[in-house]
C-alpha cells in the first residue's frame, strides 16, 4: 500500500547534469536545500519525467504553488527546458551567473567542495524563503 505524501509548497527542479562541476553542484545543493527546509516546504521534482510528460508527475507539478529552478551554468538548461513545456519558475538561481562559481567543463563532475554545496544551498534557501515571504505579503489583506 502506498502512502500519500503531502504536496510541498515549492517544487524544485535542478540541472543536476553530472557532466560538470556546476551541474553536480546544482543537484547536491538542491538536495541540501530540500533537507534544510523540509519536505512539507520543498519537494525535488523530476525534470526528465516532466519533460517526457509522465502523467502523474506532470499533474502533480501543476498543483504546486511555487516552482523553483537551479541551473549550474550560463546555458540555463533546466530553465529553458521547463519553459518549453510552459513551466516558468517564481524562484531562479544560476550558480555560474548569480553566484560566480566557474563551470570547469566536461568531466569535472566531482570538482566541487562541501563548502560550495553549503554556500549554494544557503543562497537557494534564502531565495525560496524570500519568495515565500513575498507571496505571503501579497496575499495579506490591507
Amino acid at each position: 500500500m502506498t502512502t500519500k505524501v503531502p504536496l510541498p509548497k515549492v517544487g524544485l527542479f535542478a540541472c543536476f547534469s553530472g557532466g560538470s562541476n556546476t551541474g553536480s553542484l546544482a543537484g547536491m545543493a538542491a538536495l541540501e536545500a530540500a533537507r534544510r527546509l523540509g519536505s512539507d516546504v520543498v519537494g525535488v521534482c523530476s525534470l526528465p519525467a516532466v519533460l517526457n510528460e509522465v502523467p502523474r508527475q506532470s499533474a502533480t507539478v501543476k498543483k504546486i504553488e511555487t516552482i523553483a529552478v537551479i541551473d549550474g551554468c550560463h546555458q540555463a538548461c533546466a530553465r529553458q527546458l521547463l519553459d518549453r513545456v510552459g513551466i516558468r519558475p517564481a524562484v531562479y538561481l544560476n550558480i555560474e551567473t548569480n553566484l560566480g562559481i566557474q563551470k570547469l567543463g566536461p568531466f569535472t563532475s566531482l570538482s566541487f567542495t562541501d563548502e560550495q554545496v553549503n554556500a549554494v544551498a544557503d543562497a537557494l534557501v534564502t531565495a525560496i524563503r524570500q519568495s515565500s515571504r513575498s507571496q505571503h505579503d501579497q496575499n495579506e489583506v490591507p
